[in-house]
């Protein structure tokens, strides 16, 4: 009874602490990350990660995590230890080449002892979309299109996740993409 009324608290509170995996070496896009980590490209002259921080800045966000692998050095370089308002803190994947990004989130298991948002470094996206994603418990999902691959969720009628699929396996309108925005309680 105690641990849920103290999940409900921390329920009630937004999140404030970002989960920001860049670990990546962003082959997909060379030769743009030859000499660039991914979050670093530009996106109209403005890089993936300074708008990450825009967003994050704009909901309040107090801390950031970062767990880096890939060119490590330019995006510490850049963000050092505080930007925007937020206190920031590195994890070092060194299995990076051969891992993915469960291995990271694994890595920040000891760092993080409170609700947070799990996020992809690579993702571009309009600053309201954060705005659902501020309480504990919740993932970002799109309507599947025929291009889209990867991980996908199943979703009941109370519109909680069922499950987690590696890749599209029905077209019955109950399942849906991930996009890499997920809000989780510890």
């Amino acid at each position: 009874m105690k641990k849920s009324t103290i999940y409900t608290d921390l329920a009630s509170e937004p999140v404030r602490t970002a989960l920001l995996l860049a670990a990546g070496t962003g082959s997909r896009l060379a030769p743009l990350t030859d000499n660039t980590p991914k979050c670093l490209v530009a996106v109209n002259e403005i890089s993936i990660l300074e708008r990450l921080l825009s967003s994050l800045q704009e909901h309040n966000f107090n801390r950031l995590v970062v767990v880096l692998g890939h060119q490590a050095d330019c995006i510490r370089d850049y963000l050092g230890t505080r930007k925007r308002g937020m206190d920031i803190t590195y994890i070092t994947s060194p299995l990076y080449k051969t891992t993915n990004n469960i291995y990271s989130l694994w890595l920040a298991r000891d760092i993080i002892n409170e609700p947070f948002l799990l996020i992809e470094s690579d993702l571009v996206f309009d600053t309201d979309m954060l705005t659902d994603m501020l309480y504990p418990d919740r993932v970002a999902v799109a309507k599947i299109e025929p291009w889209m691959n990867g991980t996908t969720v199943t979703i009941n009628n109370l519109m909680e996740v069922d499950a987690f699929h590696c890749e599209p396996e029905t077209t019955d309108g109950q399942q849906y993409k991930t996009v890499n925005i997920y809000s989780l309680s510890t």
